[in-house]
């Protein structure tokens, strides 16, 4: 009798624990914030991808509207005037100056404009602007995972018939 007694307490304590088991499997308490802690992680890197991809097109489209305005400009075969002694600039300086001035925030470097033909070339000739612009990333981490970006952007036009000022 004793041996059916303790088989029935063991039982018993196998059941109840499964019966724990079960109820802790069917309880949801808590599981929104196991949810929220799996999912916030993804959703913060989607967030700071787009963010981050949408600063790079920005800054694509301004150094490619920087190039297009002084391609435009170079083509009249109009220079600029020094701002300090007032004195008409060369073409490729006045150029450059277009570029520096039409990116706007974009940290532009006279090394990173390429003129072809260098001194902007005479009437009817095809003048061509590239600026090649190194990209830098702003959200930490992303420069660890991703590659270092660098762009250039180029376009190319036929100059005007004009008449080349004494300054070039």
């Amino acid at each position: 009798m004793n041996g059916q007694l303790g088989n029935q307490r063991h039982t018993r304590q196998r059941v109840g624990s499964m019966t724990r088991l079960a109820r802790l499997i069917r309880c949801s308490r808590g599981s929104a914030m196991v949810e929220m802690a799996l999912v916030t992680p993804m959703l913060l890197m989607l967030f700071a991808s787009i963010f981050e991809f949408g600063r790079m097109f920005h800054t694509r489209l301004t150094a490619r509207h920087a190039v297009i305005e002084a391609t435009r400009f170079a083509i009249t075969g109009n220079q600029l005037t020094d701002d300090d002694t007032g004195d008409l600039l060369d073409r490729a300086a006045s150029i450059r100056r277009m570029v520096s001035e039409s990116a706007y925030e974009l940290p532009v470097t006279p090394e990173s404009i390429v003129i072809d033909p260098a001194d902007g070339g005479g009437p009817e000739d095809i003048v061509r602007i590239t600026l090649t612009y190194s990209y830098d990333y702003t959200l930490p981490g992303f420069m660890d995972v991703l590659p270092h970006m660098t762009f250039s952007v180029a376009t190319a036009m036929r100059n005007e018939p004009f008449y080349e000022t004494s300054g070039s």
